[in-house]
C-alpha cells in the first residue's frame, strides 16, 4: 500500500513537471535553427506575447515593438513591416518640414526642361565670356548650343551638365595654306592663294556641317536632349503685359539713373521712330504716370536719355568703380567710358590742355546694334512675336507698347478732366439758376397762406386715414 501510494504520487508529480516544462518553453531564436522546443499552442503564445508587452518599457516606440512582437511569436504573416509604419507615423514638425521639402524640389526643375525660359538663359550665359567662346557661325552658334541642352564649361568646349555629361570640342581654324612665310608673292602665287582659300573655305564649311550634326548626335543614346530641344520661341520677350514690362523697365530706369554722371554726356543711336504711332522719348517721360516712371530730382535730358537706353533693353551696371550698359538677353557688356567726350584709344579721356591735336570725334553708342546677332532686342527672329508684332524685334515692341500706354494714359486723364469741368459748370449753372429764379418770383403773403391751408388741409386727411375708431358697446352672448 505504502510503495504504490509512493509511485502514484512520483508519477502526479513527473506530470506537473512536464506541464510545466511546456508552458515555459519559447520558439528558437530565427538564426539558431538546430534548437528544439515544445511546440505551443496559439492560446499559449498569445499570452506570452502579452506577458512580455506588458513587461516592456513605456518609452519605447510601441506600434514599432508590437509590430515586431506579434509577427514574430505569433507567427502571422506581417502585412506592414515596423519600419514602413514608423515612417508613416509622422509627428507635425516632420509633416512641415517635409512639405518645405517638397516644395523645394517643386521649385528645382530638372536638366531636361525644354519649356523654361530661365534654365535657358542660364545655359546661353555660360557662352558670354570670350575667353572661352569665341564667335561661330550661325549654323554651330551658342544660340544652336543652348537650345539642346549645352552649356560652355572650357575654351571652346560645350557638355551636357547635369545630363549625359559629354563633352564636344568646337575648334574651327583655318589652316596656314597661305604662305606666310614670304613677303612677296608673284602672279603665280597668287592664283594659288586664290585655290587654297577656296579649298580652305569648303574645308570650314565641311566642319561647320560637322558640328552642326552634333549638336544633337553628340548627346548619349538615353539622354532626353538627343530627342527634343528647345522650341524656336524659346528666346521670346515677354513684353505686351503691364504687369511684366512695366516693373522690368522701371527697374533698368532707376539703375541707369544711378550711374547719371556717365550718360548723360553720351551720345546714342536709338532705333528710328518715323512711325507716328512711337513717340519721343522726352514726352514719354512726361506722360508716363508715376508707377511706371517715378524720378522727380532728375532733369529733363538726364531722364529722357535714361528712359530711351532702357526703352533698347539695357540697364546701368558697375564693376570696380566701372560703369557699364548690360543686356540680361544677350548678357553683352558696353564700357561708358569709351564713349565719353575726349576719350582717344590707347589714351584714355583727355583734357584740353593734355590733347595737343584736334578734337577726336565722340563714338556713339548704337542701342540695337550692340546687342548680339541672335539677341531678341535686335533679332526679329529671335524674339519670333506673332500677330500684330510679327516682324518686330523687341526693341521696336517695347516702345509701340509704352508709347501706346502712354497715349491711352493722357486720353483717359483728358477725358476724367473734361467731366470734371462739366460737372463743375453744371453745379454752377444750376445754383446760377435757382439764384435768379429767387431774385425774379417770390411769393407773397396770400400765396404763403394758402399753401400753408393746403398742407394742413392734406395732413388732416392723412392723419383720418390712420385713426381707428372703436365701438363703445358690448355685445352679450
Amino acid at each position: 500500500m505504502h510503495d504504490s501510494l509512493t509511485t502514484t504520487k512520483r508519477k502526479f508529480h513527473k506530470l506537473l513537471d512536464s506541464i510545466n516544462a511546456s508552458s515555459s518553453t519559447f520558439p528558437p531564436p530565427e538564426g539558431n535553427a538546430s534548437a528544439t522546443a515544445i511546440p505551443l499552442t496559439a492560446r499559449q503564445r498569445l499570452d506570452a506575447a502579452s506577458e512580455r508587452a506588458k513587461k516592456r518599457p513605456r518609452t519605447s516606440t510601441s506600434t514599432t515593438s508590437l509590430t515586431s512582437t506579434f509577427s514574430t511569436d505569433i507567427g502571422r504573416t506581417s502585412y506592414a513591416p515596423a519600419s514602413s509604419l514608423s515612417r508613416k507615423i509622422l509627428t507635425p514638425r516632420s509633416m512641415a518640414s517635409r512639405k518645405r521639402d517638397s516644395k523645394s524640389e517643386d521649385q528645382e526643375l530638372p536638366n531636361f526642361s525644354p519649356w523654361s525660359h530661365e534654365q535657358f538663359l542660364a545655359r546661353l550665359k555660360t557662352f558670354s565670356k570670350v575667353s572661352y567662346w569665341q564667335p561661330k557661325p550661325v549654323p554651330i552658334g551658342e544660340l544652336k548650343w543652348a537650345k539642346q541642352g549645352w552649356q560652355c564649361v572650357d575654351v571652346n568646349t560645350v557638355a551636357c551638365k547635369g545630363g549625359c555629361e559629354r563633352r564636344v570640342v568646337v575648334k574651327l581654324e583655318r589652316a596656314a595654306m597661305r604662305g606666310a612665310n614670304g613677303t612677296t608673292h608673284s602672279q603665280e602665287e597668287d592664283e594659288g592663294d586664290d585655290e587654297e582659300d577656296t579649298d580652305a573655305d569648303e574645308l570650314e564649311n565641311a566642319l561647320v556641317q560637322r558640328y552642326a550634326d552634333e549638336i544633337t548626335d553628340g548627346h548619349a543614346p538615353h539622354c532626353m536632349w538627343r530627342k527634343a530641344g528647345c522650341k524656336d520661341d524659346i528666346y521670346r520677350l515677354s513684353l505686351v503685359r503691364p504687369v511684366i514690362w512695366q516693373p522690368a523697365l522701371r527697374a533698368r530706369y532707376v539703375s541707369l539713373l544711378n550711374i547719371a554722371d556717365s550718360i548723360k554726356d553720351v551720345t546714342i543711336h536709338p532705333l528710328p521712330r518715323e512711325d507716328p504711332a512711337l513717340l519721343p522719348p522726352d514726352q514719354l517721360a512726361d506722360e508716363l504716370p508715376a508707377n511706371v516712371l517715378s524720378s522727380p530730382d532728375a532733369d529733363t535730358v538726364l531722364r529722357s536719355t535714361a528712359l530711351d537706353i532702357a526703352l533698347h533693353g539695357w540697364r546701368g551696371d558697375s564693376e570696380l568703380d566701372i560703369d557699364l550698359l548690360h543686356c540680361d538677353a544677350c548678357f553683352q557688356r558696353i564700357g561708358l567710358w569709351m564713349y565719353q567726350p575726349g576719350y582717344v584709344p590707347g589714351r584714355g579721356i583727355l583734357s584740353a590742355e593734355e590733347n595737343d591735336v584736334s578734337e577726336p570725334e565722340q563714338a556713339t553708342i548704337n542701342l540695337l546694334e550692340m546687342h548680339r546677332m541672335h539677341c531678341p532686342w535686335q533679332n526679329a527672329a529671335s524674339q519670333a512675336a506673332s500677330g500684330t508684332f510679327e516682324g518686330m524685334n523687341a526693341g521696336q515692341i517695347l516702345n509701340r507698347v509704352v508709347s501706346t500706354y502712354a497715349r491711352e494714359q493722357r486720353r483717359r486723364s483728358e477725358q476724367i478732366g473734361k467731366e470734371d469741368e462739366a460737372d463743375v459748370e453744371s453745379t454752377g449753372l444750376g445754383s446760377e439758376a435757382a439764384n435768379d429764379g429767387d431774385a425774379v418770383k417770390k411769393p407773397s403773403a396770400a400765396e404763403i397762406d394758402k399753401m400753408d391751408k393746403e398742407r394742413e388741409s392734406k395732413l388732416r386727411k392723412l392723419k383720418r386715414l390712420f385713426t381707428v375708431h372703436r365701438s363703445s358697446k358690448v355685445t352679450a352672448r
